[in-house]
């Protein structure tokens, strides 16, 4: 298991290190936020051990950064900032755990063990527009929050326009997306397809539209 230990403290650092290597640890060291973002984009790891308090910043930034460069990590806060409002402000931010300073480092050894054994907790990417949302990871829609039941070629089109929502989206483009590169699609073909996916959408929403922009193709809209 590879950890990363985020820490300007040199003795606390030094100390760690050592008995987190001593117990079958590999451990990296980042003594300033700079380091520590430098790391977490070129590397893996298992764990985050993160101090808050940091000659270049306020470690908690880390948690942001960790969820903008989609690198979800398990991170453990240590710091001499121990009153609940911290703890509390610290594991609503993302961290898994919080541990004061002082701390015995077998404490620390079964906090981490015990972290490993939770799963990191990913974003999941939705967009949304409207009323309508689309879970990328799944491939489902909703409504509302209500699962939008769609066919498959149904749920092609809504895909391709949901990546340009508001934008003009060609007729080639959603062939291309729905029946492939080098399929022939006779000409009422994409046409069947907007039509009941309209009809569909029209029984769980009248806040979008698919809008037809004749001979050049269809475009997603709030009505």
């Amino acid at each position: 298991m590879r950890l990363l230990l985020i820490e300007d403290d040199e003795n606390i650092a030094e100390t760690l290190v050592a008995y987190l290597e001593k117990n079958g640890f590999v451990v990296d060291l980042a003594p300033t936020l700079s380091i520590a973002r430098t790391a977490v984009c070129e590397n893996t790891f298992d764990l985050v051990l993160l101090d808050r308090l940091l000659p270049d910043g306020e470690g908690m930034t880390m948690l942001r950064y960790f969820e903008e460069q989609n690198k979800p990590q398990r991170v453990i806060l240590l710091t001499a900032l121990g009153d609940v409002d911290d703890r509390v402000r610290g594991l609503e931010s993302g961290a898994h755990d919080y541990i004061p300073k002082p701390f015995e480092p077998r404490e620390l050894l079964a906090r981490i063990r015990n972290a490993l054994k939770q799963p990191i907790k990913i974003k999941r990417d939705v967009k949304t527009f409207g009323p309508l949302s689309y879970d990328v990871e799944s491939r489902g829609f909703s409504v509302n929050g209500e699962v939008l039941n769609l066919r498959r070629t149904e749920a092609l089109v809504l895909e391709a326009l949901m990546q340009r929502p508001g934008s003009l989206v060609s007729r080639e483009s959603l062939e291309s997306k729905v029946y492939g590169y080098d399929k022939f699609v006779s000409s009422n073909s994409l046409e069947s397809q907007v039509s009941r996916l309209r009809k569909n959408l029209s029984e769980h929403t009248d806040e979008i539209k698919i809008q037809t922009t004749r001979g050049l193709g269809y475009s997603l809209i709030k009505a």
